[in-house]
């Protein structure tokens, strides 16, 4: 019986037992690093529970005390990849992107690239 009445544990409460703040803005995606441990090794979705976040209740993934080794094992995991950055990724480049800037033949300007069509 008194496993059914332990309080659930959220990402926010165990940041908080790690000194940092409940509002870290890394929560969310350490959230979610957790919650694929979670299904990774017990092959079903996290418990949820109900907290007051930003002035109204929502539902958050919420471990049982004795879970808590996936929010440690969440804890290290993203600690080793939070500090690494994704590379840029460069916006996808049109061929041939200055040789024709309007339909109008007139404000037709040339350029270096090949020539597809007359205007």
């Amino acid at each position: 019986m008194s496993a059914l009445l332990s309080r659930r544990i959220t990402v926010a409460e165990y940041l908080v037992q790690r000194g940092l703040p409940a509002d870290w803005r890394f929560g969310s995606p350490l959230g979610r690093v957790a919650a694929e441990i979670y299904r990774d090794n017990y092959r079903c979705e996290p418990g949820r529970a109900y907290r007051w976040i930003n002035g109204r209740f929502r539902r958050v993934m919420a471990y049982r005390p004795e879970e808590t080794h996936v929010l440690t094992a969440a804890w290290d995991r993203y600690g080793r990849t939070a500090g690494q950055r994704r590379a840029p990724v460069a916006p996808a480049r049109r061929p041939y992107a200055n040789s024709f800037v309007s339909g109008d033949a007139m404000r037709w300007t040339p350029s270096n690239a090949p020539i597809r069509s007359h205007p």
